[in-house]
């Protein structure tokens, strides 16, 4: 008898699912920062098929740290457009150091498909953390905030529509 209850804890031991210890991200995002071991001023940018600058050289704002989220890589180009060699594609969890010289990077959720983006838009990741300059820098249109309530009817058409998620572009720099 003690060895059946032996036994059956055993296999139900063995059976049970562990949690999965697998950091989260959001595929294709990137985390950059100013100096070696993701120290510095450091950035989190969303995913963009957009190419993206360093930062200037000059004021030695580049990126030292480098690190796409789960499920995605980056792929690091010679020149400040994304065109040229490709220098080295970076997956997570990314370079906390000795990161090559390089022109410009792209970051996607598929590895082949950022050497096969070439579509020049250039969006700057420099270290300095700003937002867009007609941006409200307290992200006005937020929850409870009186812009948001100046187009809450606006807004329940849409949600009712299926655009649950929020809208963007009522006003330039507003996040509703």
């Amino acid at each position: 008898m003690i060895l059946l209850v032996i036994v059956l804890i055993a296999v139900l031991c063995t059976a049970s699912a562990h949690p999965s210890l697998q950091r989260r991200g959001l595929p294709g995002a990137v985390y950059t920062c100013t100096e070696e071991n993701f120290r510095g001023d450091c950035q989190w940018s969303s995913p963009t098929n957009r190419c993206r600058l360093p930062g200037p050289a000059i004021l030695n704002s580049g990126i030292k740290s480098l690190g796409p989220d789960p499920g995605g890589f980056c792929t690091l180009y010679e020149k400040f457009d994304c065109t040229g060699q490709e220098i080295q594609t970076i997956q997570f969890p990314g370079l906390s150091a000795q990161i090559p010289k390089f022109g410009s990077f792209r970051c996607s959720t598929d590895r082949d498909q950022t050497a096969k983006l070439s579509n020049g838009n250039v969006d700057s990741t420099s270290s300095t953390k700003t937002l867009h300059p007609f941006a409200d820098p307290r992200l006005a249109g937020g929850v409870g905030s009186m812009e948001r309530n100046n187009h809450i009817d606006e807004i329940g058409k849409m949600e009712r529509d299926g655009f649950k998620e929020g809208l963007i572009g009522l006003k330039k720099g507003i996040y509703y």
